[in-house]
């Protein structure tokens, strides 16, 4: 299979998807990172595995040496935590992240999950230890894009809004855990602006938002 149309390359380090802050998201845009040296330099596929001092299996790794000697990041990767439980699953295909990417709490419970498609946005969704979703929406190769919401462990609402080109865009909605509203106003990419309401617990508890006033 030839390699050499590919435009765009990029390697990810271990355990970059494992965060599920509201702020992060499942693929972070990161720059090109070198791979270590491959256990095979002949051309052709190889596995590489990685141990702890105990020499367990912490990681896996496929990847491909091209006829020039160079790895790509190709096929799948494993991580586990120190018990032997998987804890991220991904794909990469000629050094770009695609298909299936999936990490995973320590009890093996789904943390998140996303299914890369070039060129298209697709959802991704993150779960708190519960299993409880705790946010959900689209995303385009890990960036959030359109609609999204947050929830609290217990299933409340914590927030919503939208996203462009995975920075905070439109109108934002914030929850107390009671269900009351937090704070409501418009983000112009990624930066607060207009006026914004701000309430405490048990203050506003309407269906519509409330009236906002200027940010302090």
């Amino acid at each position: 299979m030839g390699i050499g149309s590919k435009s765009m390359r990029c390697a990810l380090g271990w355990g970059l998807l494992l965060a599920a802050a509201p702020a992060c998201s499942l693929l972070p845009v990161t720059k090109a990172v070198a791979l270590p040296p491959p256990e095979r330099f002949d051309p052709g596929p190889g596995e590489r595995r990685q141990h702890n001092a105990d020499g367990q299996v912490v990681a896996i790794e496929q990847y491909w040496v091209d006829e020039q000697g160079k790895t790509w990041r190709h096929g799948k990767e494993w991580e586990y935590w120190p018990d032997g439980t998987l804890r991220s699953e991904r794909e990469f295909a000629w050094g770009e992240p695609s298909g299936v990417w999936r990490t995973h709490w320590r009890d093996g419970a789904l943390r998140s999950d996303h299914t890369l498609e070039e060129g298209v946005s697709t959802p991704m969704v993150y779960f708190h230890p519960n299993g409880q979703r705790a946010s959900e929406g689209l995303a385009q190769r890990g960036r959030r894009e359109g609609p999204w919401t947050y929830w609290y462990a217990d299933g409340t609402v914590g927030s919503s809004g939208s996203y462009w080109q995975g920075e905070r865009h439109g109108p934002w909605r914030e929850f107390h855990p009671d269900g009351s509203w937090k704070s409501y106003g418009h983000y112009d990419r990624g930066d607060k602006v207009g006026s914004w309401w701000y309430g405490y617990a048990g203050q506003h508890t309407g269906s519509e938002p409330p009236a906002p006033r200027p940010s302090e």
